[in-house]
Formats: structure tokens, C-alpha cells, sequence
């Protein structure tokens, strides 16, 4: 499973909606992203920001998560977004190890 921040910008239509209904999102990112296979580990509001929420969610690779994206925004909730992998900092054992099979061979252009 791949771990990935969302931070989303929502429309004019859906914060208005969400203003007069008093909905709360993070179910329905939960439900969604369940949907396709993951899990919502958090979500938050934002004040201030270019973006208006953060999720971090888990998903078994990218193109689920895309999946959730492309949904969000065909149907108007969200105008703009931006994805970051995550990684857990004991992957940087593993990262490292990698690192020392692939480099001794490796070759910069023009060496």
C-alpha cells in the first residue's frame, strides 16, 4: 500500500453546499476512498491556503487514488488539487540499502 497527501481546493458550488447543508466531507472522502480500495488515515480543514482540506490516504497504488481524483473532479466538488507521496521514515533503510546495490555501477553522462 502507497501512502499519499491530498490537498484539495473545493468549488464555489460545493463549499456553498456545504455551507447550507452543514455537511462534513471527510466521510464522503472516506466512503470514496474505500471505495476504490484504500483507507482515509486523517482529513483536515485548512484556513488560509491555496488548498481548503488535507487527507493522508493509503491506496494499493496510484491509480486508485487517481480514480478518486477524476471522480471529485468530474463532478464539480473539487477545482484543483495537489498529490505528495509519503513515505514512513523506516523506508529510508530500505531506500539506503538500494542505493549501495545500484551506485557502483551507475555512470554519469561523458564518465
Amino acid at each position: 500500500m502507497s501512502l499519499y497527501c491530498v490537498k484539495i481546493k473545493y468549488s464555489l458550488d460545493a463549499i456553498s453546499g456545504m455551507m447550507s447543508d452543514g455537511i462534513d466531507r471527510a466521510e464522503a472522502m472516506r466512503e470514496l476512498t474505500e471505495k476504490l480500495g484504500g483507507k482515509l488515515i486523517c482529513f483536515y480543514g485548512m484556513i488560509g491556503q491555496k488548498y481548503h482540506a488535507i487527507g493522508i490516504t493509503e491506496v494499493p497504488e496510484y491509480a486508485n487514488l487517481s480514480a478518486g481524483i477524476v471522480t471529485a473532479l468530474t463532478t464539480g466538488t473539487i477545482i484543483d488539487y495537489k498529490v505528495i507521496p509519503l513515505y514512513e521514515s523506516s523506508d529510508v533503510i530500505k531506500v539506503s540499502k538500494l542505493f549501495k546495490e545500484a551506485s557502483p555501477t551507475y555512470k554519469k553522462p561523458g564518465s
